[in-house]
Formats: structure tokens, sequence, C-alpha cells
């Protein structure tokens, strides 16, 4: 097992952590996130949609350096 550190967005951080206590209940983020990693892994579709939605973000950002 690997402990890593990532930066998020605070008010991104607290909604997504108030949803999954709402849906999975409290101490659950490591299982969604290991999910979702998982589910990035195995899903050519999603992997897509996620360089897709990382492209449109990173445009604007592109333009203003």
């Amino acid at each position: 097992m690997v402990k890593t550190t990532i930066d998020i967005d605070d008010e991104r951080w607290k909604r997504f952590s108030i949803k999954v206590i709402e849906d999975f209940g409290g101490r659950k983020k490591n299982d969604v996130i290991e999910a979702l990693v998982e589910d990035f892994l195995k899903d050519p579709k999603l992997a897509e949609s996620l360089t897709k939605l990382m492209k449109d973000l990173e445009g604007p950002q592109r333009k203003q350096k």
C-alpha cells in the first residue's frame, strides 16, 4: 500500500467529502478514491472522457501563460 499527497481545491474536497459521507458513511473516502482509480484503469471510455475534460480545463490556462 502507498500513501500519497495530492493538491485539491479546498471547496472541491469539502464537497467530495460531504458526498462520500452522505452516500457511503464516514471514513470511506479512501475506498471511494481507490474504486475511482480502478474504474479509470479498467474503463477506456472513462479515460477518454477524463482526457477531454483535462484538455478543456487546460485550454484557458495555456492561453494566459
